[in-house]
This record gives C-alpha cells, sequence and structure tokens, in this order.
C-alpha cells in the first residue's frame, strides 16, 4: 500500500470480560453485603479480581449457564412455554452475559420428574439409578426428540445463547446409561439437534465411545463438555482420575481432539475450586491441562475462588477461549472522490480457542457530524490460535467530506453485552480509535 499510515497499537495484559468465554458468572458474589463464605460455608476475607470487578472472590464474566426442566416447557403434550425460558435469557441479558443453555429431561429428586403428562402415561420408573424413565420400554426417545426439535425452532440463532448442550438421557441430561440405548434412538436424538441447530452452535457429552461415535459420524461442528474438571484423585486416590486418565485418553479416544475448531469445549468443576485447593491439588498443572485441550469456558459452580490461586486463575483467563489482538494497522489517511478506503489489519488470537459467532468486525468513520459504518466481509471464526491472521478490504465511501477518526470494534449487536473487548489500549463506547482519516 502507498501513501499509508501504520499504526502499532500498544498491546495489553488485562483482564477482559467477552461473551462466551471465562467463568460462568457468580450472581450471588456480586456486591453480597456482609461476610462471604466458601462452599463449605466458612467465611473467607473479601478480595476482587481487579479493582472495578463488581464480583467478589470470582472473577466477573460476560457468560452465564441457563438450565431449564423439559417438565416446566412443555408442560402438555405438543403445548409449551417457551416464555419461561425467554425469562430466563432476559435475565442473562441483563447480567450482561450470554448462555449456555441445557434442557433437562429429569433430574433425581421427585420435584425434577419427566412431564406430568408423560408421567400419566407412563407410571412405571425403572431401577437404573440414572434413569427416571426407561427410554427402552417407553416413548421417550421419540418424545424427547420431539421436545429437542421443538426447542431447536424456535432459539436456534438466538442471540444471547452462547452454545448449547445436547442432552440426550439420564439425569440433567448428563448422559447416565447412555451406552445401554440402541444406536438407533440415539441417532435419533442426535439427528433432533443436529437437524434443527443450524446457527447456535452445540456441544456433546464426552461420556461413552458410544453416542460420541455417533455423532461424529453425522461430521457436524460438534463441541463437547464435561463436568469433572480439576479431579486429580478425589474418587480413586492415585488409581484413576478424570485430569490424569479420563479426560487425557477419552478426548483422543473419542476423535474429539480436534472438535474445539469448529465449537466449544466447556468444562465443570469436579466439586468446588475451595476442595482442589484442601486437597493440595495443583491448580496450575490443571490450568495447563484444559488449555491444551482449548477450553473456551469454566462452570465454578458460583462459589469462591481461593486467593492464594488469585494469579494462576489469572493467567487462566487471559487465555482460555479467544484473546484478540490487532498488532498492525495500515490504511490510506486520505480518501479522494472516487477512491476507497484501503485496510490492512494484522491480527493474533492469543486464546486458545476460536470465537464460534460470527459478530461482525466494523469499521467506523466518526466526527461530530456523521458517523459512517463499514461491516468487513471477514468472518472472525476462522482467527485460531497461534496463527498470524492477515486482514485486506477495501470499502467504498458514501459519507460526506471531512476529517473523521478511523474506529474499529466487533459488534455483538446487544447493548447490554456491549462489544467484543481486544487486548489493545484505546477502547472508548466499544470501539477502538486508531487514527485520523480526511475524506475529500
Amino acid at each position: 500500500m502507498s501513501d499509508t499510515y501504520v499504526i502499532y497499537p500498544k498491546i495489553i495484559d488485562e483482564l477482559l470480560e467477552n461473551p462466551g468465554i471465562g467463568f460462568i458468572a457468580a450472581p450471588g458474589l456480586m456486591e453480597p453485603e456482609g461476610v462471604i463464605h466458601d462452599n463449605r460455608g466458612n467465611p473467607v476475607e473479601k478480595y476482587k479480581f481487579t479493582d472495578n470487578s463488581r464480583t467478589w472472590n470470582h472473577p466477573d464474566s460476560r457468560i452465564t449457564y441457563c438450565g431449564v426442566r423439559w417438565k416446566d416447557l412443555e408442560v402438555e403434550k405438543g403445548r409449551y412455554r417457551w416464555d419461561i425460558l425467554e425469562k430466563k435469557l432476559d435475565e442473562a441479558k441483563a447480567l450482561g452475559c450470554t448462555a449456555i443453555v441445557r434442557c433437562s429431561p429429569y433430574a433425581l429428586a421427585e420435584e425434577d420428574d419427566i412431564p406430568d403428562w408423560f408421567r400419566r402415561e407412563c407410571r412405571e420408573k425403572p431401577e437404573f439409578p440414572f434413569w427416571r424413565v426407561d427410554p427402552l420400554h417407553s416413548p421417550y426417545v421419540t418424545y424427547w426428540s420431539e421436545f429437542i426439535s421443538e426447542f431447536a425452532q424456535h432459539f436456534d440463532g438466538h442471540p444471547v445463547i452462547s452454545s448449547v448442550d445436547m442432552a440426550l438421557v439420564g439425569a440433567w441430561g448428563e448422559g447416565g446409561g447412555t451406552e445401554f440405548l440402541e444406536e438407533e434412538s440415539i441417532r435419533q436424538m442426535v439427528g433432533a439437534y443436529i437437524d434443527n441447530f443450524k446457527i447456535t452452535p452445540l456441544q456433546a457429552l464426552l461420556h461413552d465411545p458410544k453416542s460420541v461415535k455417533i455423532i461424529r459420524e453425522r461430521k457436524e461442528n460438534i463441541g463437547f463438555r464435561v463436568d469433572c474438571l480439576g479431579d486429580m484423585g478425589g474418587f480413586h486416590q492415585e488409581e484413576w482420575s478424570h485430569m490424569l486418565d479420563f479426560y487425557p485418553e477419552n478426548i483422543c479416544n473419542f476423535e474429539m481432539e480436534a472438535a474445539w475448531k469448529k465449537a466449544p469445549v466447556v468444562f465443570e468443576a469436579c466439586w468446588h475450586m475451595n476442595d482442589w485447593y484442601l486437597q493440595g491439588w495443583d491448580i496450575d498443572y490443571i490450568v495447563e491441562e484444559s488449555l491444551k485441550w482449548h477450553i473456551s469456558s469454566f462452570n465454578s459452580k458460583g462459589t469462591t475462588v481461593p486467593e492464594p490461586w488469585k494469579e494462576s486463575v489469572k493467567r487462566w483467563l487471559n487465555k482460555m477461549g479467544y484473546r484478540f489482538e490487532l498488532r498492525k494497522l495500515s490504511y490510506n489517511p486520505v480518501v479522494k472522490k472516487g477512491e476507497g478506503l484501503r485496510i490492512r489489519g494484522l491480527w493474533a488470537n492469543t486464546g486458545v480457542a476460536p470465537i464460534y459467532h460470527k459478530y461482525p468486525l466494523v469499521v467506523r468513520l466518526k466526527n461530530e457530524k456523521e458517523v459512517i459504518s463499514l461491516t468487513s466481509k471477514t468472518d472472525i471464526r476462522s482467527w485460531l490460535p497461534d496463527m498470524d491472521i492477515l486482514w485486506e478490504e477495501e470499502f467504498a465511501l458514501e459519507g460526506k467530506a471531512g476529517e473523521y477518526s478511523l474506529e474499529i470494534g466487533i459488534e455483538t449487536g446487544i447493548p447490554e453485552l456491549g462489544n467484543i473487548k481486544l487486548a489493545i489500549e484505546g477502547l472508548k463506547e466499544g470501539y477502538y480509535c486508531l487514527g485520523k482519516i480526511i475524506v475529500e
């Protein structure tokens, strides 16, 4: 590019809260009055991750978890109360968060049963410990598949939903007993998700090889979730653990090691981080392994993070999910009539995962009289970690002649969420001012 202006933005190392990544929000620790207690009920001294944090003893977040029960949403066969889920999503948005959504078929408590209309039809409860209805000898697979299809028809592409858990069977939809199902039954439920969720990312439980193999057969972009991050021997001491055995072996055995490139990897804590601390487990090992597996978000179950682990957790957060740096920007500072704005950017994603939503990259020209918004054609979902990302584009200008500030931002389209924060200086009202431009 001739007659160009070149900028090298200043890279920052600050914690950034962005949608779809990081610790799941902990509303109970947001501005609590009085003493804070850990998960065992013991009082702990208050601290914050940053001076501006709104959450105590836990990092701020732009992602939350939204669980809903089948019985609440399908109150009669084929009659749905989608407003219940919409209300929960509105609550997430009010917190400034996107939401991971899981529709649970049932759980273990009596009040978490299958829908009343289904229970009237199927009164027998199996003895299997994770089932409230036998999927082998009831219409469960058909009914659940029909529900998931309707769920997707109403919520695929919802701007507040980060991703959806593919619950198939078992308490909370966590997969208990999946391996005993007929393959065709698994395919039917898997198809209900994949055939109908075409925009919103999905993640499958890394539970058993049978269901994961069937999911992989569809060759769709499916991530995975697992529910016992941090376990270094809490079940079987040195004989077996999730961190040392199950995850590193089965991410490979189930051929899910590249799933992160197209859909999220989501972890939930085994017990609580405070329990890890009291057990003396190595937080840095847990962090490094999860980053190796390309974690996007972590559900700490809304409980306190031990303060001695604060710096390790900050380092974790600065790598978890995506983190975009604009290393260099070049553009023509004077645009004459009939010409276009030619722009080139050198980007880096210093996180461990891509972004999974197609948020638009926007160039703005702004002065006191006018704002010209120019939407890039680039798809930022292709910005993978550990690669140089060269962005080159030319924009036609239709605005009035004058001097403008040149700004760049990645827009979410949700005011409560704001724009994506970049790891560079210069943020102002969601955009980064990077220079001046004259339109003649």
